[in-house]
Formats: C-alpha cells, structure tokens, sequence
C-alpha cells in the first residue's frame, strides 16, 4: 500500500463513532490525522480508498462504498463488503480526472515543514537598451 492509503485506512479507522458517512466527512477526518492544512476542496480517490478498506478488512473492520448519482462516495460499516458496479466506478474515475485528489506528495509536502508555494527566481539583472546608438 501506498503512503496516501496508510493514512486513508488510519482515518477509516479513527471513524469509530459513526457507521455510515461521505468521502467529504472522510477527507476532513484524511487532513486532520495528517496533518494536511490545505486541500480543503481535494477528494479521494476511489483506488485510493478500495485498497484502505481491503486492508481494514483482513483486520476484520468491513467498509462497503457505494457510489451516488452526484459522483459522491458513501462509506458504511456492514456484515459483508458490496461489490461497486463497473459502470458506477468508471463514473466515478472520470469525474475524478477533473478533481483534485489527495496524493503522497501532499503528505510529503507536509512532513517537510511548512506548506510553501515555491516561487520562481526573480531576474536580478536587467539589462537597458540605448535605442540611439544606431543613430549617432
């Protein structure tokens, strides 16, 4: 599993208190354990999420997702895991194409200090023209 998959299966896990909630719910939970600032607007990726709860479910703690007519995922605890349909799940991909999404570089960005944009070198030299030396 990836990084971004750990910390998705540690926030499905600290969801305790609750048996059924969103992807938007999930993704407040994702930055707080974390410790991501920004993305307020990220989702998570469907990939992302189905290898969390595989890996929640050899521990025996099942999720089951369901995808809804909005694109939005629907995560509950149950007895046995649902099986997404492909057509729901190839919806989903393609509205996430057009998303941004939780990544590994964001935890990394996270882990290295402070959340900087990185601006580009400002030109220190600058060079005038003499326009009226073809003149002279």
């Amino acid at each position: 599993m990836t990084e971004i998959q750990n910390v998705l299966a540690k926030a499905l896990d600290a969801m305790n208190d609750r048996s059924k909630f969103t992807d938007s719910v999930l993704a407040k939970k994702l930055r707080e354990v974390a410790g991501i600032d920004g993305k307020k607007k990220a989702v998570i990726a469907l990939a992302d999420l189905m290898a969390a709860t595989q890996a929640l479910e050899q521990q025996g703690k099942i999720f089951s997702i369901t995808i809804t007519a909005a694109n939005d995922l629907l995560i509950e605890r149950t007895d046995s895991p649902k099986e997404i349909p492909l057509e729901n799940r190839q919806r989903r991909q393609r509205h996430e194409k057009s998303q941004a999404l939780f990544t590994n570089a964001d935890l990394n960005a996270k882990s290295s200090g402070k959340n900087k944009k990185v601006h580009a070198q400002k030109r220190t030299e600058r060079s005038n023209m003499d326009i009226n030396i073809d003149y002279e």
